[in-house]
């Protein structure tokens, strides 16, 4: 069934999916969604939490043991990578997120603690980076990891609305190479 609401979600938005309807994609009687979930939220609310706990998966495996510059590195050729490899179910996500930021509180509560996730990692790997001396000390962890998430889940968006223009891995990295002159201590 999440797969189903996944692919309902893709293709006509947060608004117009059903639970009734993702219960006959799935296969399923018309009421074993509502019986399942009870309501849109819940459902959407366990598809983000698998979203992330997948996401985060990925990122441990390509941060592994590396910290400081190396790790946040590891960290940005992650997003790319998971969002290239799963691309329809980030779009049905970040659809998912956005679509709902206004209208439900449990979507916007879920999605605050995931961004705080996101720039508490960043921060960590800044303050790692100064410790180990591979970031400059006036580098400031929270705005570095405020810019960040910013500029990843702005191109997202732009990513959504024109996924044909939008060069996702580029811009990444891009943007990293950026960050790393700015704020790296030369090698």
């Amino acid at each position: 069934m999440l797969d189903a609401a996944m692919t309902l979600v893709a293709e006509r938005g947060t608004q117009s999916t059903t639970l009734r309807e993702v219960g006959e994609l799935a296969g399923y009687s018309r009421g074993l969604a509502s019986n399942r979930f009870g309501s849109k939220d819940v459902l959407f609310a366990e598809l983000i939490d698998i979203f992330n706990k997948r996401w985060k998966s990925e990122l441990r495996a390509f941060v592994g043991s590396k910290t400081g510059l190396d790790a946040f590195s590891a960290s940005v050729e992650s997003g790319i990578h998971y969002l290239t490899e799963n691309s329809d179910y980030v779009r049905a996500m970040f659809i998912l997120y956005y679509e709902t930021v206004a209208s439900s509180t449990v979507m916007r509560e879920r999605l605050a603690e995931q961004h705080g996730a996101y720039r508490r990692a960043v921060e960590r790997y800044i303050r790692e980076g100064i410790e180990d001396g591979t970031i400059k000390k006036s580098a400031v962890p929270s705005r570095v990891a405020l810019q960040y998430t910013s500029f990843f889940f702005g191109l997202v968006y732009q990513w959504l609305t024109n996924p044909d223009k939008v060069d996702f891995k580029s811009a990444l990295h891009d943007f990293r190479d950026a960050i790393i002159a700015l704020i790296g201590e030369p090698r």
